[in-house]
């Protein structure tokens, strides 16, 4: 197995990471999934209803957290300053890496921080907190991390948060992808198999246990060709419960709730919609 893993690691170094994490079940922290990443989180239902955010040139704009880039290039394209946080330096880096090569004209800054003490000298046109990274934090420290974030808005500022419901919908969506809201506790299931380089696959299973006011969400990663699986592992994820009471308690000083939308379509709000996003602007 030593032997093999540097022929992988040339081959497919964009999603392996290090000998270190290429262990059969070995947990892989957070920070390690950067690795994987990119070809994970393929999710593009947001993408107009982000590009409609940006309405007008000259946008000082704050991604928090960034992850790899997934919305970062698109930004990146319509911002004239684009600053990038996220809690794994990892992540800024290739979420940098991704605005840059989107556009060549934005100033692109990064800083690496945790969103509950996000402190930066600079403010910022619009901020955007995307699908739903704020859920990784229970609702007490949400709040935290949305005053925050808030602080650092102009007056006419936007500060969009994005929030799964994990309700289950009137159709046959389930978002996100890795959650049914009709699939038993511990039950696993293969989610996806995705093509790497060179004849490698990536396949993803997922288990879930929902709890009163979280969900835990167990993935366990295969990376396999023709011969068989070479690597696996595993991560694990709390993602906390929100309701629609939190949002309005949630706006830091100045900070106004404009609207809260049900999906990317911008229906209205009700207890079948897959997503609740936010819209908060600052009055004063």
């Amino acid at each position: 197995m030593d032997a093999w893993l540097p022929r992988v690691a040339s081959r497919i170094q964009k999603y392996c990471v290090t000998s270190q994490c290429m262990k059969v079940a070995l947990r892989m922290p957070y920070s390690r999934r950067a690795g994987i990443y990119e070809v994970e989180y393929v999710e593009d239902r947001d993408y107009a209803f982000v590009d409609g955010l940006l309405d007008r040139p000259g946008l000082r704009v704050l991604e928090v957290p960034c992850g790899v880039g997934r919305l970062s290039s698109r930004l990146a394209r319509k911002a004239a300053d684009l600053m990038l946080v996220d809690i794994e330096p990892v992540m800024v880096e290739k979420a940098a890496k991704a605005a840059a090569a989107a556009s060549s004209t934005t100033c692109i800054r990064t800083t690496t921080c945790d969103m509950r003490t996000l402190d930066l000298d600079a403010a910022f046109d619009v901020a955007l907190v995307p699908r739903e990274a704020l859920q990784l934090l229970s609702p007490d420290d949400g709040k935290k991390a949305i005053s925050a974030i808030g602080r650092h808005i102009v007056v006419g500022g936007l500060l969009f948060v994005d929030l799964a419901t994990f309700r289950a919908t009137n159709g046959p969506l389930t978002d996100p992808d890795y959650f049914d809201p009709g699939r038993g506790d511990g039950t696993w299931q293969v989610d996806w198999m995705r093509d790497l380089a060179d004849g490698f696959r990536l396949v993803r299973h997922s288990a879930q246990w929902q709890e009163a006011d979280s969900i835990l969400i167990e993935l366990s990663y295969e990376i396999a060709n023709p011969r068989g699986v070479q690597d696996s592992w595993r991560s694990q994820m709390r993602l906390f419960r929100y309701d629609r009471d939190w949002l309005d308690s949630a706006p830091a000083d100045g900070m106004v709730l404009e609207a809260v939308y049900g999906d990317y379509d911008r229906s209205s709000f009700s207890d079948a919609s897959p997503r609740m996003l936010a819209m908060y602007r600052r009055a004063h």
